[in-house]
Formats: structure tokens, sequence, C-alpha cells
């Protein structure tokens, strides 16, 4: 049976694709904030699905992978001029991830991810466009055994970098445009073997219409893609590059002028490695003081 025959390269890909959005973005997210305001934001993200693709094939319709993860971010915003804003930021992933039918012998994993640390830099060209450079760098902090196939940690370090374009066509219509790339280091301690793990550059792509019916009600309608992110164990190419196309609709009202709710629903288009998300729900709670 093909499921069997290529499991080690499915192991591979679990390891990695499982939290294949990295650095959460949202519709709204790269306007500038208040100057020397904060901002706390706690995420829940569930994600299913059981639709395993390889190579651009499915070979599983009984591959069941079940995501609940959390994400607790704290920024800050600081103006050194007018329409610039720095806003240095921290991101703490946890929860759990959880395998079964087909896939069940990868288990499961529950912990810490590896903490992010990040410095957007937004700059208001004029009323109508804002852009955005915002670098970030994931700590090898997180939960990691070395002979478990999922982990919330990946015993490396990441770095990527986002760059954002936001059109304001009027008080209530805003397109935003996203763009991403993410570099690894390597894992040397890759499975129960003496392997070492490399990875390719990953990258993603996000464009989103927001419509804004008032100043503190928000709809947003959009989607992505992520490419790249080929693997190597030992140098030997494992032909998993990433190719996935998505599309999410996102909700969010400022119920006081400090505490903001955000719902996001999803759901993968298209997948080339991995498991085929069938539903990404997030809700999200901000406090800005």
């Amino acid at each position: 049976m093909k499921f069997k025959q290529s499991f080690g390269l499915i192991f591979v890909t679990f390891g990695l694709s499982t939290l294949s959005h990295s650095i959460e973005v949202q519709p709204g997210d790269f306007e500038i904030l208040p100057a020397n305001k904060s901002l706390a934001l706690l995420y829940y993200t569930h994600t299913q699905g059981d639709q395993l693709h390889q190579n651009n094939e499915k070979v599983s319709s009984h591959a069941k992978l079940r995501t609940d993860i959390g994400l607790a971010r704290f920024i800050h915003a600081i103006h050194p001029i007018e329409n610039l804003s720095f806003e240095p930021q921290m991101i703490l992933p946890f929860g759990q991830m959880k395998a079964s039918g087909d896939i069940a012998t990868l288990g499961k994993a529950s912990g810490f991810g590896d903490v992010t640390i990040g410095m957007p830099i937004k700059y208001a060209l004029s009323p109508a466009n804002t852009v955005s450079v915002a670098p970030f760098v994931s700590i090898p902090s997180g939960s990691y055994q070395q002979n478990k196939a999922l982990n919330l940690g990946e015993n490396r370090w990441n770095a990527a970098l986002q760059t954002a374009w936001l059109h304001h066509f009027d008080q209530q219509f805003t397109l935003e445009n996203i763009f991403d790339a993410t570099i690894y280091s390597d894992n040397n301690r890759y499975s129960n073997q003496p392997l070492t793990l490399k990875q390719d550059p990953k990258y993603e792509y996000q464009l989103y219409l927001r419509y804004n019916p008032s100043p503190i009600t928000a709809f947003g309608i959009g989607g992505g893609w992520i490419g790249g992110g080929e693997t190597k164990l030992d140098d030997i190419a494992q032909k998993d590059k990433t190719n996935t196309t998505y599309a999410k609709i996102t909700a969010s009202h400022f119920f006081t002028p400090h505490f903001q709710t955000n719902l996001t629903i999803g759901r993968d288009f298209k997948v080339e490695q991995g498991v085929k998300q069938d539903m990404d729900v997030t809700l999200r709670l901000g406090y800005l003081f």
C-alpha cells in the first residue's frame, strides 16, 4: 500500500507542517497602534482534517489530525516620529496535537511551543497607504522530544520577515497584502536516530479585503498561499515541498474602547503535502491599554 511505503517521509512532513501558519495575521493587524499603548492578545485555534496528501496525491482519507493551539501575545507601540511606529512584541504558543486513524502511530504532543520575539516597523506613507516590515525570531525553547513524531517545539532557530502594504480605499474598505519568508537553522537531534534535519526557506502570501461598517466593527475575507520549505535528512532531499492554498473569513468588534474579540474561520483548498485542514477556527481576545 502506497501509504505504508511512504510513512517515513510522512513522519517528516508532520513534524514540520502542523503549525504552518507560524506567525498569526488577522485583517487589521498591520494598522498602526496608538502611541505608547500596549495590546495583550490571547488566541485559541482549533484545526482538524483527515485527508493526507503527498506529492499532490491523496494517500489516505482516514489520517486524522487535530490541533488545539493557544497563543499569548504582548505588543507595545512606540512612535519616535509622526507616522512611524515601532511595535516590539513577544509570542508564546501552547496547546496540543493529536493524530489518529491511519496515522495514530504518530501519537500526540502537548506543552509549549517556541517563544517568538518580533519588531514590526509600520509607516504611514499617506492617509491611504501604510507599509510595514516585521522581523521575527523563534527561539528553540519549546517542548521537544527527539523520539516523538509530533512536537510543539522545533529544536532549531527560525527567522521570519513579514512585509505588508495596506491600501485604504476610503474609511470603510481596505486591501491588505502580506508576504513573509522564513529561514531555519538545522535540527541536529531529529528523530531517535542520529539524523540532521535541514529545511529550505518557506514563503507565505496573504491577501484580505477588510470592510469597516463602523470604527469598532470589521469584517474580512481573503486567503493565502504557502510554498517552499523542502526538507533534507542528512543532505538527502525528501521531496516534500509545500504548496497550500487556503481561504478565511473574519469578524471583529470592540465591545468596549479597550476590549476586542475576533473570530476567524477558514479551510484549505489545496494541499500537496500533509493533512488538508477541513476546519480552521481562531478566536482572539484583545485588550488595549
